[in-house]
């Protein structure tokens, strides 16, 4: 398929400092083991905040100019490859985030996730807030035809979700989340598609929790109140706030399990003796998605209805919006934000 145009519309972070530019740039071309796409939708990331923020985590990841975003969907449209691949021309594909190695001792263990020379897609190289981008074939997702073709660009986020879920094994348990972004909402849907007995979600945000209630949680709280809630036999921390990571220690039953998934911004101090040793809760953690098997577990999902990731979009914008767009993202009034070219 031949590209006409040379120039794209892009969101640069273009400084080290706070803000985003809204530029033309060259259209990129794929290098070897690679494909462009031409990007359908794609959808604002809390991670895409803390760039446009500019925090000491940003700093220490970005190298100004680049384009930033990760999370999207886009139709094939040139493939740079000798290699047999099942990707063609005209296929709606998405990236996995975590770009891998295939040489570290992770990727040797099939723990592409969490290689030890990763690269991240939007991050440590130019990402999906453009017309084009992009991705290479290791880390191209082909999506399913089933799935509505806006909820593909939300499948990052789902997929967190469904790998938290999974290392959780909720069926039949009493599951409290803290914290309602996008990520703990879908982590609600994926619990009660995975059997758990009740799914109690904490946020401050009122918006949030009535969001909550509308997929299907069976309780949300401002205020966790253990009269009235008791303990849980799985507690999802999506916060990465502080009190909340408190809140999920102190709800925790005794030899319940905590999943950890929101990073702080600050240090945590936990009582050990009390947490760790006393009650003898078990803490696992979890960064991204299993590659692939969480992303074929998140395809079974939303082809068979058990997830509908429509519901948790609240926004949508044009890519040349932004600036709006980042606003409504960064006032926590929303779920998922999408955006188009």
């Amino acid at each position: 398929m031949s590209i006409k145009q040379t120039k794209m519309r892009a969101v640069l972070k273009e400084k080290a400092a706070p803000g985003v530019s809204f530029k033309q740039v060259p259209i990129p071309k794929p290098q070897k083991d690679e494909v462009l796409v031409k990007v359908v939708h794609s959808s604002i990331c809390g991670t895409d905040i803390s760039i446009y923020d500019w925090t000491p985590w940003a700093a220490g990841h970005i190298k100004p100019p680049q384009i930033i975003g990760h999370e999207m969907v886009g139709k094939v449209v040139e493939i740079n490859t000798k290699s047999k691949t099942n990707i063609k021309i005209g296929d709606l594909v998405s990236s996995e985030t975590h770009i891998f190695c295939l040489n570290c001792y992770q990727c040797e263990i099939k723990n592409y996730h969490i290689c030890e020379n990763m690269k991240l897609f939007g991050i440590g190289r130019n990402g999906a807030f453009a017309e084009y981008a992009t991705i290479p074939l290791r880390t191209t997702w082909k999506n399913d035809p089933k799935i509505p073709v806006e909820a593909m660009s939300v499948q990052e986020p789902l997929g967190n979700a469904v790998n938290v879920v999974t290392k959780a094994n909720v069926k039949g348990k009493k599951v409290l989340i803290m914290g309602l972004g996008p990520t703990g909402l879908c982590a609600g849907m994926v619990a009660k598609a995975y059997g758990a007995k009740e799914v109690v979600g904490v946020n401050r945000r009122e918006f949030r929790r009535k969001l909550a209630m509308k997929i299907g949680f069976d309780r949300v709280t401002d205020k966790l109140d253990k009269k009235e809630y008791g303990t849980f036999d799985v507690v999802l921390e999506m916060s990465g706030n502080r009190l909340g990571i408190q809140i999920g220690l102190d709800a925790a039953r005794i030899a319940g399990k905590i999943i950890a998934f929101g990073i702080p911004k600050e240090n945590i101090n936990i009582d050990w003796g009390k947490y760790m040793i006393n009650k003898e809760l078990s803490i696992e953690s979890v960064f991204g998605r299993m590659i692939w098997e969480t992303w074929k577990d998140t395809t079974k999902l939303l082809v068979s209805g058990k997830v509908d990731l429509r519901k948790i979009i609240t926004h949508r914008f044009k890519l040349s919006e932004f600036e709006k767009a980042m606003k409504v993202m960064k006032s926590g009034e929303c779920g998922k934000v999408v955006l188009t070219p």
